[in-house]
């Protein structure tokens, strides 16, 4: 972690001048390096510098301007990254001022900024100064306030939180072990009642211990985290929204989770794997009723249909020939289709997909994708296509799971 004087130097002029130096052609990258840029700066300059350069590098793929931010590590690998923050800063239009509480580096607050006057607390002052420095960056302005959320909740028509989910030096899904503590949580809804608190996409949504819309985000098929909604921000009852496409979809009622009943998987059908953020906000059913498909098995977030369907929340695959699965039956499988090219996918199957490639070692030209899964109680493999994979020939294969 910097120090504020730390952070002072890196912003000036003389601090900016020797982040971009080591980031382009002087970097302090071997000891001989560092040993140069010490006769030119003082030991602790030069260590605050590379230390930067470093984090802007591996900020780079959640902020477009991370070669001018102050970050710290810890504080980077929670934030929300940039097109995630804006998709739910959008919700803030119209608020007036937003309090975001547990700042950090203000990942949030600098979308924040762009739709309501926003506060930033933190329980760090030098976070507190990043996040204030990160929003000039983006040619935004935040007001930073030092002090303890348990304590301090500035004046705000609504509020955002991220709460702090490694205070015991690890990392956890739920908020019964995160700070600030589930109750001062419940008394921050209580006080502003209109506002979002950021979770991570593995919490316990059901028992949250407060009304609320839970919203489950993935960007770039990665599930990225889930907000709960609360107040006049509250909309539905569960929502998947797939980034950067920007496509959500939400239900209002418990029935519309509900699944409908399984389909076998059939040669020359279609195979669906829903995004992550649809199985993770339970919208799978909804989803399979949405477009007429069905799942191979009752818990198996593995969808099927006759005919091919174009959705940002599902991933397509035509189905070549389906298996029961076995070492021996997959090579022969692959070796009929001249498959060598392989991604192979599980989903409630016992090994890894590396293992698996391990034991195959396919050996043909063609690029096709292997699904194993269960299918009525028997590990099953599916050989498929994405639909700009080149094409397979179709041979003879068994039907394998249970039938409508």
């Amino acid at each position: 972690m910097p120090t504020l004087d730390d952070l002072d130097w890196l912003a000036s002029d003389e601090g900016e001048a020797a982040c971009r130096a080591m980031a382009s052609d002087e970097p302090a990258d071997t000891p001989a390096a560092i040993e140069r840029w010490r006769k030119r700066l003082p030991a602790e300059r030069v260590t605050a510098a590379s230390a930067m350069v470093a984090l802007r590098r591996a900020a780079a793929d959640k902020f477009t301007r991370a070669d001018a931010m102050l970050l710290d590590r810890v504080a980077l690998e929670q934030a929300t990254d940039e097109v995630v923050a804006s998709w739910k800063a959008r919700r803030f239009a119209g608020c007036g001022s937003v309090a975001d509480l547990c700042c950090g580096i203000g990942g949030d607050a600098i979308a924040l900024a762009a739709q309501a006057e926003t506060v930033v607390l933190d329980r760090s002052a030098v976070r507190v100064r990043m996040a204030e420095h990160n929003a000039r960056v983006y040619g935004r302005q935040v007001e930073g306030r030092f002090g303890d959320v348990a304590l301090t909740w500035p004046d705000a028509a609504a509020f955002h939180i991220d709460p702090d989910r490694r205070d015991d030096g690890g990392r956890t899904h739920q908020l019964e072990s995160s700070s600030p503590p589930l109750e001062t949580l419940h008394e921050i809804i209580a006080h502003y009642q209109h506002g979002a608190v950021k979770l991570s996409p593995g919490a316990d949504f059901d028992n949250l211990g407060f009304e609320a819309e839970i919203e489950v985000i993935s960007h770039g098929g990665v599930c990225r985290q889930a907000v709960a909604w609360t107040g006049r921000l509250q909309c539905d009852l569960r929502r998947a929204t797939v980034l950067p496409a920007g496509e959500s979809m939400a239900v209002s009622s418990p029935d519309e989770l509900v699944w409908p009943g399984p389909a076998a998987v059939q040669a020359g059908g279609w195979l669906y794997e829903p995004d992550n953020a649809v199985i993770r906000a339970g919208l799978v059913g909804y989803l399979a009723r949405r477009h007429e498909l069905a799942p191979v098995d009752p818990q198996i977030a593995y969808l099927v249909g006759p005919e091919r369907v174009d959705s940002p929340f599902l991933a397509a695959f035509e189905v070549i020939e389906v298996v029961d699965f076995s070492a021996k039956t997959v090579r022969k499988l692959l070796e009929r289709h001249g498959v060598g090219r392989l991604e192979v996918k599980t989903r409630r199957f016992a090994a890894r997909p590396e293992q698996v490639l391990k034991k195959i070692r396919p050996k043909g030209q063609q690029a096709a994708t292997l699904l194993l899964t269960h299918l009525a109680d028997r590990p099953a493999a599916i050989l498929a296509r994405r639909p700009g994979d080149g094409a397979l020939s179709n041979s003879p294969c068994n039907a394998v799971g249970p039938r409508l």
